[in-house]
């Protein structure tokens, strides 16, 4: 169907800038989480659990959880559009991811808020 637009952002352009800025916050959660364990004086279930149970901790890791979903959505969309041919195999396909993506974020949330 001509016309129809699945992307995430409104054109390419914003595609683009969605996915270099999820990646730049997953940059950041990887150093911030790194240093944070890094700085413990021991990794046990007693430090995982308090990391965790600190609501900022929560609240990021679930921000960068839909910053994965929005930079495999955007990513996949394109490598979709690009090289899967059949329409419907292709919308099947991102179809699929995007119950992937929203399922991880679905999860995501029951874990930290559930």
């Amino acid at each position: 169907m001509i016309g129809m637009n699945t992307s995430f952002g409104r054109s390419g352009v914003q595609d683009w800038w969605l996915q270099r800025l999820s990646a730049v916050f997953m940059l950041v959660y990887v150093i911030i989480f790194s240093y944070q364990l890094i700085s413990a004086d021991s990794i046990n279930y007693a430090t995982w659990n308090a990391l965790f149970s600190e609501t900022w901790m929560q609240v990021l890791t679930f921000a960068t959880v839909l910053a994965i979903s929005i930079h495999a959505w955007v990513g996949l969309w394109i490598v979709s559009t690009d090289y899967i041919k059949p329409t419907g195999i292709r919308n099947a396909f991102q179809a699929l991811v995007l119950v992937v993506c929203l399922g991880t974020i679905v999860w995501a949330g029951k874990i930290f808020w559930g």
